[in-house]
């Protein structure tokens, strides 16, 4: 693991990260440039926090909820789904995608939170053989471009794909209005605060992407990642995306502070960046072979510019892995080292 890896000394950035540069006093342009757009995302958070009180305040009724929430368990989804209920009144679907990789501490916090905020919850189980082929695919397969995962690992990326496109299809079916899900400002980029995402323009941009997948795993990727024509042929309008957590000011205690009393309780099974996965390690580990930094950099990198996580706290959190896990997480995807390595020398022939 990248622990001894030279960083930025304000932030956790490494020297591995993409477009990275060491200025004065060993500061990197990530963190010298937030200094300059300070104000201007501020503005852009003000107008975003406006816009979702008028949505929300204003949403028409075309179904039986107000809101489809993606629902992990972990700490973030969590307050989400606080959130979406009691600070915003929706009437919320929650919704978990078991990748059978979800801690049993994590499960029993979902039961309990959803019982206490009185909300109904579906629970989608992919097959896990197919599962475990779109999961082995993504991580030892060049199926994604690099800039695609300078946020993510690959792995994550292709389950939050399954999430988002599952999510999508109970919106459509259900004529919900929005989708929430637990994600920062840290894993997205601001303008993704809200958005309408046509699926026709979503399937072109993942084309080459899912081409690759279908060419490891076969057409049943299109099961998982994809919407049938007949569906999106009857769709007159999209729902919005709308990521409440980036517009609130506030900590990871201060989140399970709040979460407590709904019975929320932190799993001891998981590594310090995760909430609720126990594939989480591996999925770093692959990353961190493959590319030479964490993926977690950027999203806690991002806490401390804004001053909502120490450095200290942030170092902690990407070291703290739980490492007796990837052997037998490697074994149940039938991935070797070798394969790692692999797509390693794939990715650095594209540089």
């Amino acid at each position: 693991m990248t622990n001894n890896i030279e960083r930025c000394s304000k932030c956790i950035q490494s020297k591995n990260y993409p477009k990275i540069k060491f200025e004065e006093n060993g500061v990197c342009n990530f963190c010298n440039k937030k200094n300059k757009s300070t104000k201007i995302e501020a503005s852009f958070i003000d107008n975003a926090k406006i816009k979702i009180s008028n949505l929300f305040d204003n949403r028409i009724k075309r179904g039986e909820y107000d809101a489809v929430v993606c629902y992990s368990g972990g700490k973030d989804s969590t307050y989400v789904l606080k959130l979406a209920v009691e600070k915003y009144g929706l009437n919320v679907l929650a919704f978990t995608l078991d990748n059978g990789y979800i801690a049993e501490v994590a499960w029993k916090n979902i039961r309990k939170v959803v019982d206490s905020l009185g909300v109904d919850h579906w629970v989608y189980r992919p097959s896990s053989e197919n599962y475990k082929a779109i999961a082995r695919a993504s991580a030892i397969t060049d199926v994604y471009r690099k800039n695609t995962l300078t946020r993510i690992s690959a792995i994550c990326n292709s389950c939050i794909s399954m999430v988002n496109i599952t999510a999508l299809k109970i919106a459509l079916e259900k004529k919900i209005p929005f989708i929430l899900a637990g994600f920062t400002l840290g894993q997205i980029p601001i303008n993704a605060i809200i958005y309408k995402n046509h699926y026709k323009f979503l399937a072109d941009s993942r084309l080459e992407s899912l081409n690759k997948l279908r060419e490891e795993v076969g057409d049943v990727v299109d099961d998982y990642l994809c919407i049938k024509d007949e569906l999106i042929n009857e769709v007159k309008e999209y729902p919005h995306n709308v990521n409440i957590l980036c517009i609130e000011d506030v900590t990871e205690t201060e989140i399970k502070d709040a979460i407590a009393p709904l019975g929320w309780v932190s799993p001891k099974d998981v590594d310090g960046c995760s909430s609720n996965c126990m594939l989480n390690t591996f999925n770093n580990y692959v990353h961190e072979e493959v590319f030479g930094y964490n993926p977690y950099e950027m999203e806690l990198s991002h806490l401390i510019r804004e001053g909502l996580m120490t450095r200290s706290e942030a170092l902690d959190k990407i070291n703290d892995s739980s490492v007796e896990q990837i052997a037998p997480i490697m074994a149940s995807l039938s991935i070797e080292k070798n394969d790692i390595i692999s797509v390693k020398n794939v990715y650095d022939s594209k540089r």
